[in-house]
């Protein structure tokens, strides 16, 4: 892969491990978010899509980011994100290709209007 490619700066984001409790002292669901690791990315745009879910009008967009191959994206798993810019994407797969070269990330990026 020519690395001239990785042209876009992503964050890969990690769960907070601590999870947050509530005023009643119960485990709440955590939003919070800790950068793992930043590094450079192809983006691949795969397929575009809008449905209604839950009565709202949601638009899906499924993206491919291709990182070189590092002992920590090497760990990533789909209980990360990828953050570019403002956006924010789940990952649904991570993918090795080679031998150690180039990781794929299967992301998805939901927008509710």
């Amino acid at each position: 892969m020519n690395i001239g490619f990785l042209d876009r700066r992503i964050t890969i984001e990690a769960p907070a491990s601590s999870p947050t409790l509530n005023a009643y002292g119960e485990a709440a669901q955590a939003d919070a978010w800790t950068t793992f690791v930043t590094v450079w990315a192809a983006m691949d745009n795969k397929a575009a899509r809008s449905s209604i879910i839950a009565d709202q009008e949601t638009a899906i967009n499924r993206v491919t980011w291709r990182v070189r191959s590092s002992a920590f994206t090497r760990l990533v798993t789909p209980k990360y994100r990828v953050k570019y810019g403002n956006d924010y994407y789940n990952i649904l797969a991570v993918q090795e290709v080679g031998r150690k070269d180039m990781i794929y990330l299967v992301t998805e990026r939901v927008i509710s209007e």
